[in-house]
């Protein structure tokens, strides 16, 4: 047993010895350009269990595959891993070299280099829509970053900031809404100045239908970033999906403050009273039909108590339907004083005209009602009460004619050059012609109507 033991013992360090010759094979095969049977020993050195921990063959490992990388000559060497390979020979040099014999290189300069190419194969991967694999080499030049003392990464463009942003832009693009959202928030963490990582964060969790998550991280950036349209924006656009209009006003006139001629936000804001609007007209005439039928039931009602209850309730009625008239009115009125500065900012802008051609429309109607709420005894003083306010509904109508025809003009002079564009712009020229339609036929000009349909049915 003990000449075995011996005799084994003996094999064993012949072993070790025909290891650490693979690594000086390595480099005396390298040192004469042999690069391909450098490659070929030094791979076989540090995989043998002798001589995988032993830094002097990493120093080699990394020479070879650094030389590799630099001299075209050996591209056909080169595998699709090659930057995988030289980054991990660095790591593992660096690794074993507990007696810094290899510092000068692997740590202080390999390793560097490693990062930019690591880089590089990030961005080739992320150019061809490689995701995942533009994150995983993004993440390899990140690590490189603590051995970065003289800053020649950071020099580049290779900080911290800008290497997440990298990562989190492939994971955006993934659709890696978990990795992108940690990329996020460490950029948000190291006070990464742009707001736009902000908005990202905040689009995926809308995403994601977490709203809540969503305006949090909204707020916090709209604190750091009081002035970014983008955000404003975006906040915005979340308050007006939710229907939460009033506190949307708050908001625009926030945002209207720092930004007085954004014709974007003034034209949301005469939205929104627009909007007030109409849901006040609409519980004005709610509220004052309601008025009417109580009265009617009180007048055919024979017990007193049920007659008073009927026409106390018919005037609380009228009493708020007349508060909200004045709503409406007032509404109204802003929307409108919002349109016009909209089309005075940008006198192209054709959603503001058609509003503007909507809203003067809509005021015609309440001379309508008060015509047909004439009351007289004979056809002279019906014609004296007619008159003026007919006149007051023709004036009001083409008011509205003139801002729907500017919108049709702005609508004809619009692309249609794509499916698209063609589809929006007929989508327009429908819309408008159809109101000029109904106006033309207020005002009983059968011809215009009759021209007005026919183009809408050309259209289809």
């Amino acid at each position: 047993m003990k000449k075995l033991l011996v005799a084994l013992m003996l094999i064993s360090g012949v072993q070790v010895f025909a290891q650490k010759n693979k690594v000086e094979s390595a480099a005396l095969y390298l040192r004469n350009g042999e690069v391909e049977d450098a490659k070929k020993a030094i791979d076989q050195a540090i995989e043998h269990p002798d001589t995988k921990t032993d830094p002097k063959a990493w120093f080699y490992y990394t020479s070879v595959y650094d030389t590799i990388y630099r001299n075209p000559a050996y591209a056909n060497l080169a595998g699709d891993d090659l930057v995988d390979k030289f980054f991990n020979g660095c790591i593992k040099c660096i690794e074993f070299d507990a007696k810094e014999r290899y510092t000068y290189y692997c740590k202080e300069q390999a390793i560097i280099n490693s990062a930019f190419m690591s880089y590089n194969k990030g961005f080739t991967a992320y150019e061809a829509k490689d995701f995942k694999n533009a994150i995983k080499y993004y993440k390899m030049a990140l690590d490189v970053l603590p051995y970065d003392k003289n800053g020649d990464l950071k020099k580049n463009s290779l900080s911290e900031n800008n290497i997440y942003l990298y990562m989190a832009y492939a994971a955006v693009q993934a659709e890696d809404k978990a990795s992108a959202k940690i990329y996020l928030q460490k950029l948000m963490d190291l006070n990464y100045e742009d707001h736009l990582i902000h908005l990202q964060m905040v689009n995926i969790y809308l995403e994601e239908k977490d709203t809540v998550t969503a305006l949090s991280f909204l707020d916090k950036a709209r604190l750091k970033f009081p002035n970014e349209k983008d955000l404003i924006n975006q906040e915005l656009n979340i308050y007006l999906s939710q229907g939460r209009q009033d506190i949307l006003l708050e908001k625009l006139n926030a945002a209207i403050e720092i930004n007085s001629e954004d014709q974007t936000l003034i034209y949301v804001r005469g939205n929104v009273y627009d909007n007030f609007a109409n849901d006040a007209l609409k519980k004005y005439k709610h509220e004052r039909d309601t008025a009417s039928t109580l009265r009617k039931k009180a007048q055919t009602e024979k017990a007193v108590d049920k007659k008073a209850k009927y026409n106390n309730a018919a005037n609380a009625f009228m009493k708020s339907a007349e508060a909200n008239q004045k709503k409406s009115s007032s509404y109204a009125a802003q929307a409108e004083i919002d349109y016009l500065k909209v089309v005075e900012l940008n006198p192209d802008f054709i959603d503001a005209y058609f509003n503007l051609g909507a809203m003067s429309n809509n005021k015609s109607t309440e001379v309508v009602e008060r015509i047909n709420n004439i009351t007289a005894s004979t056809q002279t003083e019906y014609d004296k009460r007619y008159k003026p306010l007919k006149q007051k509904q023709d004036s009001i109508l083409n008011t509205a004619l003139g801002y729907f025809s500017r919108a049709l003009e702005i609508a004809e002079g619009k692309s249609d050059d794509t499916p698209a564009k063609k589809k929006e712009k007929n989508a327009y020229l429908n819309d408008i012609l159809y109101s000029m339609q109904q106006v033309y036929a207020n005002l009983g000009n059968e011809k215009k109507t009759i021209e007005m349909k026919k183009r809408r049915e050309e259209l289809q």
